[in-house]
């Protein structure tokens, strides 16, 4: 079952969705290290509180599949509302110039900054059912590494449109931007 969460609702669960981010990214192909998974928990914090945030948590009583009932949480999905005009900072920057002038279509898109399936609970669809509920009738736009072939083999595979790889990364969007 998936269900929406609100900022409070998902800084409630914080450190169960830092768990869930520590058991995808700090295992391979990612390697993060134990201080990443932290630093999400103190993105979280501030992206909870900002207009536009949206969160989508897999919620199946606790069982991932695995026979464990122990309050993992199977998966989750994170967005915000992109400003306007278009950041320059960050890895924003190396969106802009993969884009060029079209990043500024962006702005007010939905940007998805997380997206992460507990490794119990893959190979059931339930990265796409995130992905898409996160998302639905709104344009959105993330960013991912190219260095890991099955994130970006995933993207292709839902049909989001890839828009260039360089600078160390590769944007999507869930629709064409405007020529």
């Amino acid at each position: 079952m998936l269900r929406r969460l609100t900022g409070p609702e998902a800084l409630a669960l914080r450190d169960r969705l830092v768990e869930t981010y520590a058991a995808v990214f700090c295992a391979p192909p990612w390697n993060d290290s134990p201080e990443r998974a932290a630093r999400f928990g103190e993105l979280l914090i501030d992206w909870a509180g900002q207009p536009g945030f949206v969160a989508v948590l897999a919620d199946d009583g606790g069982n991932t599949g695995s026979g464990a009932d122990d309050g993992t949480v199977p998966g989750f999905a994170v967005g915000l509302t992109s400003p306007t005009p278009f950041p320059a900072d960050r890895a924003y920057a190396q969106v802009r110039r993969l884009l060029g002038p079209a990043v500024e279509t962006l702005s007010g898109w939905l940007e998805v900054a997380e997206l992460a399936v507990h490794p119990a609970a893959r190979r059931v669809g339930l990265g796409r059912r995130l992905l898409a509920e996160l998302t639905a009738d709104r344009p959105a736009w993330l960013l991912t590494v190219p260095q890991v072939a099955g994130t970006t083999a995933f993207y292709d595979a839902v049909g989001w449109v890839r828009h260039g790889t360089g600078y160390g990364i590769t944007v999507y969007t869930n629709r064409p931007l405007p020529r």
